[in-house]
């Protein structure tokens, strides 16, 4: 890997390995090297575990270390799962130990958030977004912990949170797990000896990607799971998971305190050097230098591109980047598009507007059934039964397909046959709603076409564009945010947005929108406003010159960028 100075980091001798990555400086690479190196360290029978968080990434990571150790290697020797997959699999094999039942169905996000949409039904927008809030902060001060039932309902009663007391309560009566409690759990068979070391013997190594987004329970996790060899590698200013418990600072302090001095990166694979300027201009308001250069600066083409534009409304902004997206997928077919924003609620505007785009591929990441991983397993499950199979039949098949300890993989699939059942009741059969699906047959975790996103869950993502649309006081930064540290993170939300961005980054506002109740009301710009148009030199007429003459530049194979821009990929 090039570096500025130094020995590549990936085949450091040194057993604990920390690396500070900044967005497209080659962390998944690393990673993957590191996992090559680590190979000929392990012990028979041996295995790399890679922890990551969300579904996307673990595909991600998944892609680059299949590719560079190969099919046999990878095989025989990687696991590669989430943080809640890598618990279920403990508590699965182990729960007994305390008490706890296997065989309890494995929960995904949303069992929790159906059990406190209960305590928010008929509130209006804001007393139910604080409620909720109310709620999931009691409980996750509660689990955040290797902490038994008993001490979770002290800690709830202690909180004065009658509806998280509720909540718990239920849940024991019933005899389920949450989301969260498969970690607590997965933290205190750990805690035996015994069981820690059956895993310190299977997993010769272990890496975790994206350490900033550890809680200080999910590193116990990690450390826990193999003593010989840990690598993490994260950027802190990417860290914008504090309301799911994370704490990059804390964590980052016991790494530096087993792994030494962090290996520091500082050259983009990924980004041009006009988004770099972005990028660096929204860290310095961090009060971070990060100095991103460009590997290649010349080989993008006029440097790439970055835009602020101001609109009237809404919809004349989400017209706007409908035609811009036009454009590129137009010249550039196999261009990756994404469109993001920092809450769902201000996406609807262009939700709707790429809806009455038919000549766009666009994917709505909220909607499971638009994933292209899911739609393939619905359409191959359906090829394979009866036709005159139901869905009930549908569910039990492709449900039988997944890993019970996948639990975000089942909570997907899932999600994906009841988005799935609507479809079939009005095609009348599986196999016609089956053809209606479409399939992108491609081998990367992002297709072609326009994504329709919002910050967190494109964390890790990278789009040949990204346009973030609502760059207005109240979602950026949220409205909740009031305390210095609260503004810090949504800040970090910006430059995690702003960073996805290969060639080009176009950034816009409405100057009004619509409330709930159907009425016009003015928006004030983000506070952050003046520092953007700062950063990005070119206006709405500007960028829209700068695709068209796009166009005219020799095209890659591929068809996605113009010839010079194409990078390493890392």
């Amino acid at each position: 890997m090039n570096q500025d100075t130094g020995p590549d980091p990936a085949y450091s001798p040194e057993a604990n390995l920390l690396a500070i990555a900044p967005p497209g400086c080659g962390k998944t690479e690393l990673l993957a090297r590191r996992a090559v190196h680590l190979l000929g360290g392990l012990q028979p029978h041996q295995r790399i575990l890679a922890l990551t968080f969300s579904n996307r990434a673990k595909q991600n990571l998944r892609e680059r270390l299949l590719r560079t150790l190969g099919p046999q290697r990878f095989s025989h020797h990687v696991r590669v799962t989430n943080f809640h997959g890598h618990a279920a699999e403990i508590v699965r094999a182990h729960g007994r130990t305390l008490g706890l039942d296997p065989n309890t169905p494995m929960p995904g996000r949303s069992t929790l958030a159906d059990a406190i949409s209960v305590f928010t039904k008929g509130l209006d927008v804001g007393p139910a977004i604080n409620r909720r809030k109310g709620i999931e902060a009691a409980l996750s001060v509660a689990k955040q912990g290797p902490y038994d039932d008993a001490e979770v309902h002290n800690a709830l009663a202690a909180s004065g949170n009658t509806f998280a007391q509720q909540i718990e309560a239920e849940r024991l009566e019933v005899g389920i797990f949450h989301y969260e409690d498969l970690l607590r759990h997965a933290q205190r068979l750990l805690r035996v000896e015994k069981i820690a070391r059956l895993y310190q013997l299977h997993y010769g190594a272990v890496l975790v990607d994206e350490f900033q987004d550890m809680s200080p329970q999910q590193l116990e996790i990690a450390l826990a799971t193999s003593s010989t060899s840990r690598t993490f590698v994260g950027d802190p200013l990417q860290g914008i998971f504090s309301w799911a418990g994370a704490r990059p600072a804390e964590v980052e302090r016991e790494l530096r305190e087993i792994c030494g001095e962090p290996r520091r990166l500082t050259l983009s694979y990924r980004s041009s050097p006009a988004v770099l300027d972005v990028v660096n201009h929204v860290a310095a308001r961090l009060d971070e230098v990060t100095d991103l250069r460009s590997v290649q600066p010349d080989a993008w083409p006029q440097g790439g591109a970055a835009a602020a534009a101001s609109f009237n409304s809404g919809t004349e902004e989400a017209g706007w980047i409908v035609d811009r997206a036009t454009d590129i997928l137009s010249a550039f077919p196999k261009s990756t598009i994404g469109v993001i924003t920092r809450s769902r609620w201000r996406r609807k505007y262009v939700d709707a507007a790429f809806s009455g785009a038919v000549h766009l591929r666009s994917q709505r990441w909220d909607l499971a059934i638009e994933n292209n991983t899911m739609v393939q397993r619905l359409v191959a499950t359906v090829a394979q039964l009866p036709r005159q199979a139901d869905l009930v039949t549908l569910r039990e098949t492709m449900l039988d397909g997944i890993d019970p300890n996948d639990v975000d993989t089942m909570e997907q699939a899932t999600n994906a046959l009841a988005e799935f059942e609507d479809l079939a009741n009005q095609a009348g059969s599986l196999a016609a709603a089956a053809a209606q699906l479409r399939i992108v047959d491609e081998g990367s975790a992002i297709e072609p076409g326009v994504h329709l996103l919002n910050a967190h869950t494109g964390k890790g993502q990278q789009f040949d564009w990204v346009f973030v649309p609502g760059f207005e006081g109240w979602h950026i930064p949220d409205g909740q945010a009031d305390t210095a540290e609260q503004l810090a993170e949504e800040l970090r939300v910006v430059l995690v947005m702003v960073s996805r961005a290969r060639h080009g980054i176009v950034i816009t506002r409405a100057q009004s929108l619509i409330s709930n109740a159907g009425r016009p009301y003015s928006t004030r710009e983000s506070l952050w406003w003046p520092m953007i148009v700062e950063a990005c030199p070119m206006n709405a007429s500007i960028v829209a010159q700068h695709i068209s003459e796009l166009q005219a530049q020799p095209v890659h194979p591929d068809r996605s960028v113009p010839a010079p821009s194409r990078m390493s990929g890392r």
